[in-house]
């Protein structure tokens, strides 16, 4: 029998390589915005302002457009209506009449289609990069927890610049040591085939990891009292819970989680909290919590490709013990508060429901005239509405389908259409009213050269 197997050794896990979600290049554009602004929330603002600025030469230009369209609507009321009466039953020819008129006023429907095709273009894309971004950062927020874990075990471990190594008596296992008192994990790794054992080979050679518990577990030791409180833990039947051993390594892990504990709340949690959402890339809901289980976890990440040295990798190639189940459970066992506290309060998803209703209103308004005259049968109006309704329950289902940043998204574009939409309509209805003016004082300069205008 070998020295190792000798030794009383209790194996303990030190988990192995993360890897992140690979991003688009949106994705790197929305982790690069978050990097340099420094503030979750704000990054995602900011990057819906440039996506709104892309659209905004096309979103005015619509604007314009139907603006103009609902004005000449208006200056031609009675016309349409006439015509509405005299083409109730031949809705086809109707149509062709009102063609007729957006082509005598220079209107063309392309040009207030095209800015819609591209919004919806634009907003499909922002669904995609968000949600892309969330199931990143969900794996990314969870590889840090793996490396605090890690790294505090790791803290226990002998460093390469102090450390003793034996060979095993089967010449097969190398046992690396660490002189310090507060070395309380050793390792071993496979000897190699030919050369010696160096310090480079011990750094990059796979390991396996052992409690120290003869170090650990001694007289005046810094863990000795709460190593014999779990020595005092017994199982149902009476019978001691854990050995020396053992009760060590559950202390070492026990520490491990705290050090998770630590790095959420001094910077995961931080880094993804935005206002009263506890997460931002999780949905602002009471049902939703900060931290996920592990089979939500799992159902967003196996759908995603890994980076994986470059490569684009499937979730299920991902060579790693990171990602079971049992990994995730240890490593998040101390984060029970942050499992059940609620992620946000529906405020997000009310807002974006709000402003997109608003927006719709108000565009409804402004072209109220347009839908009375669109249809021969002064149903456009109605029809309108029914838009308006669909749309809120569309916003209102992606809310709760997408995470909160989305949901920040949202608001932001609908606040600034909702700005846009107020601004165009009166730079055009001043536009409008003066040329008004203009064509009344031409003819009132016809019957009364010289005397100016009084609209009063």
């Amino acid at each position: 029998m070998g020295l190792f197997s000798s030794l009383n050794a209790v194996g303990i896990t030190l988990w192995g390589q993360t890897y992140d979600v690979y991003l688009n290049w949106i994705g790197k554009i929305i982790r690069w915005l978050i990097e340099t602004v420094g503030n979750v929330g704000l990054g995602i603002i900011v990057f819906s302002l440039l996506l709104k600025i892309i659209v905004m030469p096309f979103d005015v230009m619509q604007r314009v457009s139907m603006r103009k369209q609902n004005a000449k609507m208006k200056e031609n009321q009675e016309k349409m209506a006439k015509l509405q009466k005299q083409y109730a039953n031949n809705k086809d020819l109707y149509n062709q009449k009102v063609m007729e008129m957006y082509k005598e006023s220079g209107f063309s429907l392309f040009s207030s289609c095209l800015p819609m095709i591209l919004s919806i273009v634009i907003f499909i894309v922002a669904i995609g990069a968000f949600n892309a971004y969330a199931q990143y950062a969900s794996v990314s927020n969870y590889n840090d927890m793996v490396k605090a874990y890690n790294a505090k075990l790791e803290s226990y471990c002998p460093d390469l610049e102090n450390y003793e190594y034996t060979v095993d008596d089967t010449n097969n296992v190398v046992i690396v040591k660490g002189k310090d008192a507060n070395d309380y994990i050793y390792y071993t790794v496979a000897k190699p085939s030919e050369g010696e054992i160096t310090k480079e080979y011990i750094q990059t050679a796979k390991k396996s990891y052992f409690v120290d518990d003869s170090k650990m577990y001694v007289e005046g030791g810094e863990f000795k009292a709460e190593i014999d409180k779990l020595l005092e833990q017994k199982n149902e039947d009476g019978s001691q819970k854990y050995d020396v051993a053992n009760a060590c390594k559950q202390y070492m892990i026990s520490l491990a989680q705290d050090a998770v504990v630590d790095s959420y709340e001094s910077a995961i949690g931080e880094k993804t909290k935005f206002l009263w959402i506890k997460n931002i890339w999780m949905t602002d809901a009471s049902y939703e919590h900060p931290v996920t289980d592990y089979k939500k976890f799992e159902s967003n990440a196996k759908n995603e490709k890994f980076d994986v040295n470059g490569k684009e990798v499937s979730y299920t190639q991902v060579q790693t013990d990171v990602y079971s189940e049992t990994t995730y459970e240890i490593v998040t066992a101390k984060l029970d508060k942050q499992k059940d506290a609620p992620n946000g309060f529906f405020i997000m998803i009310l807002l974006s429901v709000g402003t997109i209703l608003l927006q719709q209103w108000i565009t409804m308004r402004a072209q109220k005239e347009q839908s009375q005259f669109s249809t021969v049968d002064g149903q456009g109006a109605q029809q309108q509405k029914m838009t308006m309704v669909i749309m809120t329950v569309m916003f209102a289902i992606f809310s709760f389908m997408y995470s909160a940043a989305f949901s920040i998204y949202m608001v932001t574009s609908n606040v600034l259409s909702l700005i846009s939409t107020l601004v165009i309509n009166k730079i055009v209805d001043k536009k409008i009213e003066k040329k008004e003016e203009e064509a009344l004082q031409a003819k009132y300069n016809n019957r009364f050269p010289g005397r100016k205008y009084d609209k009063k």
